[in-house]
């Protein structure tokens, strides 16, 4: 649950400032609590806590307490025709993303398993440009590093010799630079 939340936080902060992260701790709670979870055989954390299902939040109560005479032909007509209304709008957007992912999965998977895959490796030259790749002090920080360096020595140990502009240098190791493209 802590890795779930971690990284709906992330996404979250993404978009808005990383200092309001609160605001939404619970709403996130809330929908990891309530949602049904297929290694827990498709029942919720909430249910297995308390043995009965959720009760969700009063704006949304407010919204199914509205008395409906489910035995009266027209109430029925309206609902299923809202549903109808609903389903027409959703089902082709979600089944076209599901087939966009099958797609890719199947795809992936045919490459990764062909028997040709080979991971790619980085590989620097002295002189390359790259930035360095800020391990966050939490993990919440979405900045990155901008600061472009320059490549001088390449030790066999995967070490790089780093010189910024102002000609300070840095020792750190290949894993945590990418490339950066930089015109002098």
């Amino acid at each position: 649950m802590v890795q779930t939340c971690k990284k709906g936080l992330w996404k979250i902060c993404l978009t808005r400032n990383k200092e309001d992260w609160n605001w939404a701790l619970p709403y996130i709670a809330m929908g990891y609590e309530m949602f049904k979870h297929t290694f827990l055989s498709h029942f919720s954390p909430y249910f297995l806590l308390f043995g009965k299902h959720p009760i969700p939040p009063s704006s949304i109560v407010a919204q199914m307490d509205q008395v409906m005479d489910l035995d009266s032909p027209p109430t029925w007509a309206r609902v299923i025709i809202e549903r109808v209304a609903l389903f027409k709008r959703i089902m082709p957007m979600a089944m076209e993303n599901l087939s966009i992912t099958q797609h890719r999965n199947t795809l992936e998977y045919a490459h990764t398993q062909g028997g040709n895959y080979k991971p790619k490796v980085r590989q620097f030259d002295v002189g390359d440009f790259v930035y360095l790749q800020w391990q966050p002090n939490d993990t919440l920080n979405t900045s990155s590093s901008h600061t472009i360096l320059r490549i001088k020595v390449i030790r066999p140990s995967d070490v790089l010799e780093l010189q910024g502009v102002n000609g300070r240098t840095i020792w750190d190791h290949f894993k945590i630079v990418c490339p950066a493209t930089y015109r002098t």
